[in-house]
This record gives C-alpha cells, sequence and structure tokens, in this order.
C-alpha cells in the first residue's frame, strides 16, 4: 500500500492504494475534471448557482449524479464536486480490482476499504489535535466522508460551522449534504435542526457538527479519538495558505 499525494489544477488529493492502481486512480480524477470543466465551460450556471440545477439532455453521468445530489439536499451541483471528483478515481480503481484504495480530495473523502483506516475531521485550524475515526470495512461499496466549513477553506459557504462532516453510502451526496448541513448552521442553536434534516436520507451514516464550541452528532457516530495534527495528515492545495498548527 501507498501513499502518494496529487495536484491536479484545483484538485488536491492525498491517495492511498496499492501501487498498480495509482495511475488508474489519477486517470480517474482527470477524466471527471475534463467532463465537469468541458460541461460547466458549455453551461457557465453549472459553476455559479447556488440553487439546484437539472442536468442537460445527454450530460455525462458525473453531471447527473451531481445534479441528483445537490438536488436533494437543496444545494448548487458544485457543492458536491469534490467528492464526485474523488469518487470518480476510486471507482476507476475498482474497475481494475482494487478492493481497499482511499482518496482525500481536500477533506473530502471517497473510500473503498478491505481493512479499516483511520479517518481525521478537521475542525479548527488553532488546535494542534485532530479529532479522529475509525472506519471498518465496507464490504465492497465506496463510502463517502466529507467535511463542509464556514470558517475555513476556499469553498463557498452560507453558515459559518467550524466543520459540518457527513459519512453516507454516496460521497456525492455526502459532499451535498455537508454542504446543506454547514450552510444551516449560522449559531450553536441551529445545529439540532441541521443535523435532524439528515434523517431523511437512509444513506447516511453519522455526521457531526461543530461551531463555537457546540457539538451535535447524528446516527451511528463511532468514538472520537484526538491525535497530534501531521502536515502529512492534511490535504491542502498548495495555493490555499493557511496557518495550520503542526
Amino acid at each position: 500500500m501507498i501513499k502518494k499525494r496529487v495536484e491536479i489544477g484545483e484538485t488536491a488529493a492525498t491517495i492511498s492504494c496499492e501501487e498498480r492502481y495509482l495511475q488508474p486512480v489519477i486517470d480517474g480524477i482527470i477524466s471527471a475534471r475534463k467532463q465537469i470543466t468541458a460541461y460547466g465551460r458549455a453551461n457557465p450556471d453549472f459553476f455559479l448557482s447556488l440553487e439546484p440545477m437539472d442536468p442537460e439532455p445527454g450530460a455525462p453521468a458525473i453531471i447527473r449524479r451531481m445534479c441528483i445530489s445537490s438536488g436533494r439536499s437543496g444545494t448548487g451541483p458544485m457543492s458536491c464536486v469534490a467528492g464526485a471528483v474523488a469518487a470518480a478515481g476510486v471507482q476507476s480503481a475498482i474497475e481494475m480490482g482494487s478492493e481497499h484504495c482511499v482518496v482525500d480530495n481536500g477533506g473530502d473523502l471517497a473510500m473503498i476499504l478491505k481493512s479499516p483506516v483511520s479517518v481525521g475531521i478537521l475542525d479548527s485550524l488553532e488546535s494542534g489535535f485532530l479529532p479522529t475515526v475509525e472506519v471498518g470495512p465496507t464490504g465492497g461499496a465506496i463510502i463517502g466522508i466529507c467535511t463542509s466549513s464556514g470558517a475555513y477553506g476556499h469553498s463557498i459557504s452560507l453558515g459559518r460551522a467550524d466543520s459540518t462532516t457527513v459519512m453516507a453510502r454516496d460521497p456525492i451526496l455526502a459532499d451535498a449534504l455537508a454542504t446543506a448541513a454547514c450552510n444551516a448552521c449560522s449559531e450553536p442553536s441551529e445545529i439540532r435542526n441541521a443535523l435532524r434534516a439528515l434523517q431523511d436520507f437512509d444513506e447516511v451514516i453519522w455526521a457531526v457538527a461543530k461551531i463555537d464550541g457546540f457539538i451535535g452528532t447524528f446516527g451511528d457516530m463511532p468514538r472520537v479519538k484526538f491525535t497530534e495534527k501531521s502536515r502529512s495528515g492534511l490535504t491542502i492545495h498548495s495555493a490555499f495558505r493557511a496557518e495550520v498548527p503542526i
């Protein structure tokens, strides 16, 4: 098993897989980016809309999935682009025979697991410790763990939660729902309703939200451990100059 960091355009990804599947993962990421870029150039509102959009007739499968997931969550289609690109990389590895692959696309993860892995949740830039959960084998299915923040990062957020993280049986939906939950959290009192909205989605396994020191959880939340941050454990694009204590 190897771990490789790559930057492709705006995508900063850390890939964990057997070495023979590394290039298929990269190829899957590149293909997904090309399809999304081409579609967005032909349909500029796709890149800009903060509201759900219907895909154009004949749109690529990745575009249709982004539109469906964002439509269900009530967000714009680009709310789930990181999860979609990560999922495309993992799917490409699966098609070549991989049973264990993790793509961390700037904190939005898609994975198929044959053995347990530890996943950190970046909930603060100030703390030197990282909340970490263990994720067990996925039974041959792709799952996603995606995080949205109104406090850090370069993505658009309409809320101000430190972080909202969603684990779901679909990485694209996990990304869209993490965005939606973060959008709904501007005050600690809003955590409950933001997480309660997730009960309408059977794909959601668990979720956690944090704002101003208040934390709420939903679903089958695993035990959280706190580990010391390490630079190798964070996937941050070189263009994003965040001061992270390590």
